[in-house]
């Protein structure tokens, strides 16, 4: 089982997890004084971890080795209205975070039913998915950002549209590049054009229309398939 500490780095020597964490440690893996953990801290560094003091509220390591991983420098970066369910929002970024996605950022689009969400519920799903899946970097959340500003910061990329433009197909994608992902009612045909004019070209991701969530994933799965 891997824990998470964000506040490690290479010149810790010893830990005490949180107390989330020391309880699931001692209390559910019923782990003991002599047994070994690995933590990680969501930036690339692994350490292996002896524990010396098994309180179940304040679990105390120490630090065996250090590990560094390094990040692909080929980014998946999705940028997607809100769903209108927070849960299907959690549901993307779990299953996001354990095909490889490294960034989200949620864009305020002219259909976009819902415009914020619970950030911090959405960073501990994706601390667990790193931990489940083995990850050693934890995906950025980007805070709510307006449509024209993401593509004032981001003039270039692919986007995900239900318009029966010209489009290629999703396995035809040769770089990996920043996707945006409209909400239920598609993006607006003023947004549509401004992207393609940006230097965004349209992606057809399935025969089939897809929700929010659903299709943003599959435009993580294509792109991890390049990286």
């Amino acid at each position: 089982m891997i824990f998470y500490a964000s506040e490690c780095n290479f010149s810790t020597n010893s830990y005490t997890l949180s107390e989330s964490e020391s309880k699931h440690c001692i209390k559910v893996l019923r782990k003991t004084i002599g047994n070994t953990i690995e933590i990680i801290n969501g930036r690339g560094l692994q350490l292996t971890c002896k524990i010396i003091d098994d309180h179940y509220k304040r679990c105390k390591v120490e630090v065996i080795s250090l590990k560094e991983h390094p990040n692909n420098t080929n980014h998946i970066h999705i940028a997607m209205a809100i769903p209108k369910s927070g849960e299907r929002l959690e549901w993307f970024m779990e299953k996001a975070t354990e095909i490889g996605i490294n960034r989200v950022s949620l864009i305020n689009c002219e259909h976009s039913e819902r415009r914020n969400f619970n950030q911090k519920r959405l960073e501990k799903i994706t601390i667990s998915a790193l931990k489940q899946c083995k990850r050693y970097h934890l995906p950025i959340i980007d805070s709510v950002i307006p449509y024209d500003e993401f593509m004032n910061n981001h003039p270039k990329g692919y986007i995900g549209h239900c318009n029966p433009d010209k489009k290629i197909h999703a396995k035809e994608m040769d770089q990996v590049l920043p996707f945006l992902i409209g909400p239920e009612g598609d993006f607006s045909n003023d947004e549509i054009i401004k992207a393609i004019k940006s230097g965004y070209v349209p992606v057809d991701l399935s025969k089939n229309r897809l929700r929010t969530e659903t299709a943003a994933l599959s435009a993580v799965f294509y792109l991890s398939n390049l990286v």
